[in-house]
């Protein structure tokens, strides 16, 4: 009788697949001693077929209930057909090996990030059915890579409120690294790549270059603090102004200078505007250049000098015939009309009044009654005074008065921290400065968010910097 040789292949076969089944088991059995989950699969429906139980663990699921179910199923909807293609790919002989990281669900209903380490079952004659993999749980990994993620994102907008930019520089090496915000206060595209020392010194104004050159000349000391201002080159744009430190370090046996750069051309010119006001404000006194008119007792100008007209930036002869109430914002018509033009006596006060281009000016207005050859009341005498820069000055002062009051409320290691977070450093950072722990720095950025009463770190920066404008 002749043999069956179709029965003789099959058996063959069926005794091929149980010795490759068992293997399988015993690998899994081996990998969960380290807790390696592993997984075979069919590579055209992603049906599992074998898997260990630290891979179930894994899931939070049961061993028996994850046999003969499509795995891409238990993958986040939004990577399950990007799933499907890498272990089609594994049938397909795209690869002998992938390794892919994927989003799976728990049990629980929560999201746990699996890196997969897929191969081929096949011995290079038959096709390629099955695909095993190990699986490793990669999930904290993918947790501090977000973290990071907006940690970054909120030291960028950090930086980009307080406009700093910072930078580190390793000895012997030809450019430095920047952060994003220090490309854009020195209008350089970030794509460009980093900037060699000869590239950032062409935006210096020529007058500060031997400053910043003197900076970075050696020799360098570790732990020296290095303070200095610059302002950008007029030809290359509109002319701005920083403030910037570097702080020397060692790591490796190199000099590391690291340090922040910021935009300080807002304080310069409101310091400048200050000096105008204040020169302003003294040649007002000296001179004393008042302006009269004359109004009749319901406040119409009947008469108007030339100085009083300018302060308005007007014309004399426009302001004839107009009532100066309608002329004044709300409050100070309302003081005008009850407290000086029914009087038999002088009266000054501090009034806003309408400006030809539509802002307000304050006018010291003293108001005195015009009497006629009978003693009888018939006008008002007005005399007013431009107060305005005065008035402006005042109100910074204030400002920074409030600010300075609030400062003072802070302990000698709360302003260090404060100081710090203004020149944009980060937690890390400072807890390595000032030698405390990051948890430190964190208690102490609560406490000053709280004793000077901002809600973030832009606040912290306006009120340091309000103090500051107002002690230079």
């Amino acid at each position: 009788m002749a043999p069956n040789y179709q029965n003789t292949n099959r058996r063959g076969a069926e005794q091929r697949i149980d010795q490759a089944h068992q293997s399988i088991v015993m690998l899994g059995n081996a990998l969960d001693e380290f807790d390696i989950g592993f997984v075979r699969l069919n590579v055209k429906t992603t049906q599992l077929r074998d898997a260990n139980a630290s891979f179930a663990r894994m899931l939070g699921r049961d061993l028996e209930t994850l046999r003969e179910r499509p795995l891409s199923r238990l993958v986040e909807s939004v990577f399950a057909s990007a799933f499907e293609v890498v272990v089609q790919g594994i049938g397909m002989g795209a690869a002998d090996r992938v390794v892919r990281e994927f989003p799976m669900v728990h049990l629980d209903g929560a999201l746990i990030w699996l890196r997969f380490t897929f191969v081929g079952d096949h011995d290079g004659s038959s096709p390629i059915e099955f695909a095993s993999a190990t699986v490793i749980d990669v999930s904290p990994t993918k947790n501090l890579e977000e973290e990071l993620r907006l940690t970054n994102e909120r030291f960028e907008s950090a930086q980009a409120n307080s406009r700093v930019g910072s930078w580190e520089w390793v000895e012997g090496e030809p450019v430095a690294w920047w952060s994003t915000q220090l490309y854009k206060l020195h209008n350089i595209d970030p794509a460009s790549g980093p900037v060699a020392f000869d590239e950032f010194i062409e935006v210096v104004d020529p007058v500060d270059r031997e400053k910043i050159l003197d900076v970075n000349r050696p020799p360098f000391h570790p732990g020296d603090v290095r303070r200095f201002e610059f302002a950008s080159n007029p030809a290359h744009g509109p002319r701005r102004h920083f403030s910037a430190t570097v702080w020397l370090t060692e790591v490796d046996g190199k000099i590391v200078r690291r340090g922040t750069t910021q935009d300080v051309t807002r304080q310069v010119e409101l310091l400048s505007a200050l000096v105008k006001s204040e020169n302003q404000y003294r040649e007002i006194v000296v001179n004393n250049t008042e302006g009269n008119a004359v109004l009749n007792l319901d406040g119409k100008i009947l008469q108007v000098d030339e100085n009083f007209a300018s302060m308005l930036g007007r014309q004399s002869e426009t302001l004839n015939g107009l009532n100066i109430c309608e002329l004044a914002e709300a409050e100070s018509a309302e003081l005008i009309d009850q407290r000086m033009l029914h009087r038999n006596h002088s009266e000054a006060h501090e009034v806003r009044i309408t400006h030809a281009d539509g802002h307000l000016v304050w006018l010291l207005l003293t108001c005195s009654p015009l009497a006629n050859d009978s003693d009888q009341f018939v006008g008002i005498q007005a005399r007013a005074l431009d107060i305005t820069h005065r008035k402006h000055l005042e109100l910074l002062t204030k400002r920074a008065a409030k600010a300075k009051a609030r400062l003072r409320r802070l302990t000698n290691r709360e302003r260090e921290v404060l100081q710090q977070i203004v020149e944009g450093s980060m937690n890390k950072v400072i807890a390595n400065r000032l030698d405390i722990s990051e948890k430190t720095v964190e208690r102490h950025r609560s406490n000053l968010m709280k004793k000077l009463n901002a809600q973030s770190v832009a606040e912290l920066v306006k009120i340091s910097l309000t103090a500051e404008i107002m002690s230079a």
